[in-house]
C-alpha cells in the first residue's frame, strides 16, 4: 500500500456504506486523484472501478463502466464538476455523485444540488467526511434533499 494512506494524521470511520459499492474518482490533479483512490481502497470505503482526468472522461467512465457513486472534484479546466455533474445526473440519474470542493460556502452546495450532486465534501476534511458521505448517500436514482454540510 502506499505511503499516502499511512500517514494522514485525519481520523478516519468507517462507513457503514457497502465495501462492494462501485466508485468512479475523477481530479484533474495525478497526485490528488492517486491519492484518493488509495485511501478508498485502504480503508475499503468501497471499490475503486476506474478514474479519470477531466468531466469528458468522466462522462465516458460512467457509460462505460456504470458504477454506484461518482466522486468528483469540482473545480476542473474544460470541464468544470459542476457541468459534468449536470450531464451525468440527466444521462446517468442511477448513479449518486459526490463533489469535492475547496468552497464550502452555501452559494456554492445550492449549485452543487441545483447540477445532481447528492452530497458536498470540504476537500481539506475528505479523509474524515468521506466515510460519513458515503454512507449516507442516497439509494440509486434518489436525490438528496440538502448537502452535507462539511
Amino acid at each position: 500500500m502506499p505511503e499516502v494512506a499511512s500517514r494522514t494524521a485525519e481520523p478516519f470511520v468507517r462507513s457503514e456504506a457497502p465495501i462492494d459499492q462501485r466508485i468512479v474518482v475523477v481530479d484533474d490533479s495525478p497526485t490528488i486523484l492517486y491519492a484518493i483512490c488509495c485511501l478508498l481502497e485502504h480503508h475499503k470505503v468501497g471499490r475503486v472501478i476506474g478514474s479519470a482526468p477531466g468531466g469528458a472522461e468522466a462522462i465516458e467512465r460512467v457509460r462505460q463502466l456504470q458504477p454506484d457513486l461518482l466522486l468528483m472534484d469540482a473545480d476542473m479546466p474544460e470541464m468544470s464538476g459542476l457541468r459534468t455533474a449536470l450531464v451525468i445526473s440527466q444521462l446517468f440519474p442511477q448513479t449518486k455523485i459526490v463533489l469535492m470542493s475547496m468552497d464550502s460556502s452555501e452559494y456554492f452546495r445550492k449549485g452543487a444540488r441545483a447540477c445532481g450532486a447528492g452530497s458536498v465534501i470540504y476537500k481539506p476534511k475528505f479523509l474524515s467526511a468521506v466515510a460519513g458521505v458515503l454512507a449516507e448517500a442516497p439509494e440509486n436514482g434518489q436525490k438528496r434533499e440538502k448537502c452535507l454540510e462539511i
